[in-house]
């Protein structure tokens, strides 16, 4: 019935068993709906605001329009479900609202996520209330937020006669969709921002409804700048400030993006930059192969460059990183490919856990007396064993793309310590989580710019987000304000980047495991139960991620199941 949507989303790696499981529902409850039908589409891009394309299934809801005679209730019930369909700029929608009402409505401003029961009750003849049973919400700049309560919340309309027919004239700006539905709707997509030494594009996920503005929408959130908890520092963009934009158009392969003319004024240096971040921005799109910024309809030229272009997709080797049997590598065919230059500084030292960064060439080890060191790469072959900490009870240490390693006693989630190479003693790093009791772990993303930990505040297991703040040559600074992420519930075990968008996250509970896989500014996913689990470890995308079992085995999952790939493993490190 459905094939494809033209406008799709350029998600980032999480494409879980639900998303097929609501396409499918999708199709099977579209056959029941009087106001609101599925339909196939496909063609090629046309001129026009840029549009996307998706090879998911995905269902596209065209909405009929009012009947003639309608009470206010199926006024009411046609407005909801044609809100389904964003298409030209929800003009279907608007047919149920006074020309008033429809010209005022701003229907992007915010979208309530919600269970899809919607009991009605009547305030007086010309007002119905409508209760909603909130899940998630969408901000106008695509930020999804899951609801802190699922506590009913009431919406009203009011209705007016308009040449004998009931119209809608009194709405709340936004629309109401089911969760059900939401990704048949909404698609995501990766706004990019760098990071503080221009190294790294970093990803900032937002969520927009599918329509042919969805290009134009992209870039305006791009120009407003990334969301709040990557404020700060964490992250900049080489658009001036007060840059904005009118328009994203394709025509013969091109997408071109008008800016304000204040961009003119930028370096070339600064307008590759500004290219990169929309290239980037623009990749879930089919027209963003080819991306021009222009000024007053005239291309901006800037020459060609040889400099390096920022990594948007930092990726480890996909072979699993273990000790195993005393030695340390790359495991692959049973056997334990050693590192050059850093396995024996990390046997040295009989490692309990190990961070590697290639980038860095850096290894953040807990040695076998507890005390954290970095093992380094040097030019001459022989690794340096640094230490780096020696307080009792530390956490299993992370690394970041810097050769910074961090460390912290799992008592005092406060007192974080970052060491570098260069460094005479380690960093105190100032935190966000005062509250917080214990810390279970601590990782740094592959672009340097995001902290995940697995703290314990007020009794409760709580995973976290924040941003590491770095000055222009990479020292960290500080850890911004910490963000609440969803987990399973139980004891923590760990936490994982899965990728540059996703974590994972593993929980005990008596007699069972829950890995729980969650993206940053989007959705959560259970992974199921894997047998038992020591510690995870991600590759380069949901696939690749990785469990310890406490009998030496690991497993990673395959369809809905996990199963042991390996067995003799006594440690498995993370890469970043």
């Amino acid at each position: 019935m459905a094939e494809r949507v033209l406008a799709g989303s350029g998600s980032p790696r999480i494409r879980s068993l639900t998303r097929w499981l609501g396409a499918l529902l999708a199709l099977v409850v579209l056959a029941g709906l009087a106001a609101c039908t599925g339909i196939p589409r496909s063609g090629d891009v046309q001129p026009g605001d840029a549009i996307g394309t998706d090879d998911d299934i995905d269902v596209v809801f065209l909405a009929e329009g009012p009947t003639a005679g309608a009470s206010q209730q199926a006024i009411l019930n046609g407005f909801i479900q044609a809100a389904k369909s964003p298409q030209d700029d929800y003009a279907i929608a608007r047919q149920y609202l006074t020309p008033a009402a429809a010209a005022s409505w701003k229907p992007n401003e915010k979208t309530l996520v919600d269970s899809g029961t919607r009991p009605t009750s009547r305030s007086d003849e010309f007002t119905l209330q409508m209760t909603a049973t909130p899940v998630a919400t969408v901000d106008a700049s695509g930020i999804y937020a899951t609801s802190p309560s699922n506590a009913p919340t009431s919406l009203s309309f009011g209705f007016t006669q308009q040449d004998g027919e009931w119209r809608i004239n009194g709405l709340d700006d936004g629309t109401v969709i089911e969760d059900v539905f939401f990704d048949q709707i909404f698609s995501s997509y990766s706004l990019y921002f760098f990071d503080p030494t221009f190294t790294y594009l970093v990803p900032d996920l937002r969520w927009f409804a599918t329509s042919s503005a969805v290009g134009t929408r992209v870039v305006k959130a791009l120009l407003k700048g990334p969301v709040a908890w990557l404020g700060g520092g964490a992250v900049v963009s080489a658009f001036p400030e007060g840059t904005t934009t009118t328009s994203v158009v394709t025509a013969s392969g091109q997408t071109r993006v008008e800016l304000s003319s204040n961009v003119l004024q930028s370096d070339e240096t600064d307008l590759r930059r500004m290219q990169a971040q929309l290239r980037s921005s623009l990749s879930g799109l089919a027209s963003a192969s080819s991306v021009v910024i222009s000024v007053d309809q005239n291309v901006v030229p800037f020459p060609a460059s040889d400099s390096t272009v920022a990594d948007a997709t930092p990726r480890v080797n996909s072979l699993p990183l273990v000790v195993s049997d005393g030695e340390f590598g790359y495991l692959s065919g049973g056997a334990v490919s050693p590192i050059e230059g850093i396995s024996e500084g990390v046997k040295s030292v009989q490692p309990q856990s190990a961070a590697y960064s290639a980038v860095s060439g850096t290894v953040a080890v807990k040695a076998g007396n507890g005390s954290v060191v970095a093992v380094r790469e040097t030019s001459g072959g022989v690794p340096i064993v640094q230490q780096i900490d020696t307080r009792p009870g530390l956490i299993d240490p992370a690394v970041d793309p810097w050769g910074f390693v961090w460390s912290i006693p799992s008592g005092e989630p406060t007192a974080v310590l970052a060491g570098g190479a260069s460094t005479d003693a380690p960093l105190s790093i100032p935190t966000t989580w005062d509250g917080a009791s214990s810390i279970t772990s601590f990782e740094i993303s592959r672009d340097g710019t995001r902290a995940v930990a697995f703290l314990e505040v007020a009794g409760a297991a709580k995973l976290v987000v924040a941003a590491v703040i770095r000055d222009q040559n990479g020292v960290p600074q500080q850890l911004g304000q910490a963000v609440e992420l969803t987990t399973g519930p139980g004891t923590p075990i760990d936490a994982t980047w899965v990728d540059q968008f996703s974590v994972a996250s593993a929980t005990a509970l008596p007699g069972e495991v829950r890995v729980v896989a969650q993206q940053l500014g989007g959705r959560s996913t259970n992974l199921g139960a894997p047998s038992s689990a020591v510690s995870l470890s991600g590759s380069n995308d949901l696939d690749g991620l990785r469990v310890l079992g406490t009998d030496g085995s690991l497993l990673q999952q395959r369809g809905s199941a996990w199963q042991a790939t390996t067995s003799g493993v006594s440690e498995l490190g993370v890469q970043n």
